[in-house]
């Protein structure tokens, strides 16, 4: 797969995440509601932030920025496959309800199914994460399925998911 150094997104742009980012990756993954629904370690530092960045190199995962550097969240393709891959995204508190993560949905899932081998994308978000679920419509996923007790929560316990599923045909 070849990764773009750069996605525009609108006013935003999807760009390959730098190791200077590591202070601001801190920052986001602070939030409770990035902690509550995604997988990152809680509580979060600044070991795991520096681990995190040097580990997305060779991986489809950008950084949401808007003209400077500043991040704004997270967008990404992880679990890829042959020909289809899950998009996993965060968005940090102090860019909500500015449109950042539709504009970075749409561009990420316009660049993965026009310019790569991928036919099929997926969101998985827990059934409960009603912000997460109407992003997803927003971008253009349409809800296929529940996953009963597919998620598992930090205590050990299991959370339904809806699987919503973008194809190359959309």
């Amino acid at each position: 797969m070849n990764i773009p150094a750069e996605i525009p997104a609108g006013p935003y742009r999807l760009r390959r995440w730098r190791p200077s980012d590591a202070e601001q990756v801190l920052r986001a993954c602070q939030d409770p509601e990035i902690q509550r629904w995604t997988t990152i370690p809680v509580p979060y530092t600044e070991e795991h932030a520096e681990g995190f960045l040097a580990g997305v190199g060779g991986s489809p995962l950008f950084a949401v920025t808007a003209h400077g550097d500043d991040v704004l969240g997270s967008f990404g393709l992880v679990a890829v496959e042959a020909d289809r891959a899950e998009v996993g995204c965060w968005i940090a508190p102090w860019a909500r309800r500015l449109g950042v993560g539709e504009a970075a949905g749409r561009a990420l899932t316009g660049w993965a199914l026009d310019d790569t081998e991928l036919t099929r994308l997926e969101w998985i978000a827990d059934a409960a994460n009603e912000a997460s679920l109407r992003l997803a419509e927003r971008i253009g996923f349409l809800p296929a399925r529940m996953l009963p007790d597919h998620l598992e929560n930090r205590d050990g316990t299991l959370s339904d998911a809806v699987l919503a599923v973008m194809r190359e045909d959309r």
